[in-house]
């Protein structure tokens, strides 16, 4: 077997990660990419766990900067859907609305505000299942009142 350049070599393998743009691809997805220089580009077991790296570019208390050295972006993809999977979060769920006059259809308004970051520490909760009452240590109580009056600016 031949060897790349390490200039195509880091292009074939390198794969970067970060909340900003989650999968930064990199390689080259076709196994017969590099044939014609006697390269072997297909994924294999042996060469994933011998050469598979994770290279921390950046971290910080709010998010993290990693490169996967030697993955195919699929699975790099698949790792990253894991730990957005295994993150606990909370988020509005159930949205009362008393009384709205705009356009926007209440269940539209529901889902928006359902994706809404909420910054609390999901451990400090109990888990509220079906048979539970909510109360202060299974559930956050939001209240939103808005009004918009004619010849406001930002109406």
């Amino acid at each position: 077997m031949g060897q790349l350049p390490p200039h195509l070599e880091l292009q074939r393998s390198r794969v970067s990660c970060n909340k900003d743009a989650p999968i930064h691809i990199e390689s080259i997805q076709y196994s017969g990419a590099y044939a014609s220089m006697g390269i072997d580009n297909s994924s294999g077991l042996d060469r994933f766990s011998n050469n598979f790296r994770v290279e921390v570019v950046r971290l910080n208390e709010d998010d993290m900067e990693l490169d996967m050295i030697v993955i195919d972006a699929a699975i790099a993809n698949s790792f990253r859907r894991i730990l957005i999977a295994e993150l606990p979060t909370m988020a509005i769920e159930k949205v009362l609305i008393a009384k709205k006059t705009s356009i926007i259809q209440d269940e539209v308004l529901a889902h928006r505000l359902g994706l809404v970051p909420i910054r609390v520490d999901p451990r400090l909760f109990d888990y509220l299942s079906e048979n539970d009452q909510p109360n202060e240590k299974n559930t956050i109580v939001f209240k939103l009142h808005v009004q918009c009056k004619r010849g406001d600016k930002n109406i």
